[in-house]
Order: structure tokens, then sequence, then C-alpha cells
């Protein structure tokens, strides 16, 4: 990818923890059309899918459906780090992998791991495990899911037209994405005139705060009855994150 977004493939691809994070990518969608991957349905405690959203949006960008597409409901994920699926994580490590390398793809972008949410975190370790896996030359960047989307190093500038579709598309969808708002309000609606992304260098490295984000939010839901667990980093992250990287390296990528 180089600094205007543009891409050395026909086919990157971008792979999201849940339906609606794609909005903050929509100008490089409309750009590079890439295959479009969603880990889960964005049902959150509702057993409503925000899937058919994303599905319109990548119609109108242009972009395409992956065949990971709304795979698991929330619960379903949060579940799978709290029980330490790996062989789960790795199946769509592997289906990802075979993707990559029949498209023979160069770029794949994909959440970053910011410490928020563990599944935004457990989305860029299942890109990385993918992209070694299919032992491709592909190169690996992450976005911004709630931090500054201007602060990476490799930029795309919206022009008027594009910037203004983005905030209507944003405007369309919040009913169903509560996060667009907050964002907004966050960080400012010009901000999102630039969507950014920065090249990871290392697949495996999670947020190096010890306390993140997404420990405190489940503490106070556990406290409001709101969850029933806490997904911790040290207790639940981490040795997923080990176990993946074990079977990478130990050439058992699928048992």
């Amino acid at each position: 990818m180089n600094d205007n977004g543009r891409v050395n493939s026909s086919d990157p691809v971008l792979l999201v923890a849940h339906p609606g994070h794609e909005l903050l990518l929509y100008g490089w969608l409309r750009r590079t059309r890439p295959v479009v991957h969603v880990l889960t349905d964005g049902s959150g405690h509702s057993s409503v899918s925000r899937v058919p959203a994303t599905a319109d949006l990548l119609r109108e960008t242009g972009a395409r459906p992956g065949s990971i597409f709304g795979r698991l409901s929330d619960r379903e994920a949060y579940a799978l780090i709290r029980e330490q699926n790996i062989e789960l994580v790795l199946s769509m490590a592997n289906e990802l992998a075979e993707e990559l390398a029949e498209r023979r793809t160069m770029t794949v972008v994909c959440d970053a791991a910011e410490g928020y949410n563990p599944v935004h975190d457990l989305c860029r370790l299942i890109a990385g495990a993918a992209i070694a896996a299919a032992g491709t030359e592909t190169e690996l960047y992450e976005y911004a899911v709630v931090g500054r989307p201007d602060t990476f190093e490799t930029r795309v500038e919206l022009d008027e037209r594009t910037f203004a579709a983005k905030m209507v598309a944003a405007e369309r969808f919040a009913h169903a994405i509560s996060d667009v708002s907050e964002l907004q309000s966050r960080h400012g609606g010009d901000a999102f005139r630039t969507e950014s992304f920065r090249l990871v260098t290392d697949w495996t490295a999670l947020h190096s705060s010890e306390r993140p984000d997404y420990e405190r939010y489940g503490e106070e839901r556990v406290a409001s009855h709101r969850y029933e667990h806490v997904i911790r980093r040290g207790e639940h992250m981490i040795p997923l994150r080990d176990a993946l990287y074990a079977r990478m390296e130990s050439g058992q990528f699928v048992s």
C-alpha cells in the first residue's frame, strides 16, 4: 500500500470484527473495492444482525463480501475467547489463508489491536496468522477503530464529494451502529476526512496496557448484571495468542 492508500493487488482484503467498522474506511472501500470479511453479526445482546447494513454499504461502494461474513454472533465470539477455542480461531484463519493464497493478495487491512474490545484484537491475530499460513508476501495494515482516524502514516485524504457521501452513510446507519455518533463526538467530524493505515510488523503484539479498556468495561457490565464474565488480557487473550502462535510455529496450523 502506498501513501495514497492504493495497493498492488486487484483483490485487497479487509477483515473487521463487527459490522459497521467498514464505514470508517468508506473512501478506501470506494477506491480499492476490497473483499470484506466480518467476524461477527454485530447482534450484541439482541438477536438483530447488523450484517444486512454492511452488505448494503458494500454494494454502494463496489466492495464485495468475503466468505467470513457475520460468521459468529457477538456472544459466540466472546465465548470463543473465554473458552480458548483455538480450533475455531484456526479454522477461520485457515479459511482466510486459502483465499489469500488463491487470490495472491498483496494487502490485508484489519482492525487495530487497541485494547478496547477483545474481538477487535482477535481480528488482528486472525489476519496475521492467515498471512503466515498462506506463505505469501502479503502486507498487513491496521486502522484505528476507536482512536483518531487520521494518525497513522499511510493516509487516504477524501475529496469533498466522497467525504459527504461517507457522512450520509454514517447518518443512515447510525440507528444500528451506536459507535458512529460516539466516534464523531469524540474526534469531531473533520477527523474522518482522512483514513489512515499503519503497517503491522508483529501480528502477535497486543496492546501494551496491562489493564486494557475491555477489562474495565467488562467489570462495569458484570457489576450492572449485563455480563456474566470479564475477558482479561492475561487470562484469556495472551494464552489464546500464544496457542495460535505455537501452532503456527509447529506447522500444525489446523488439526
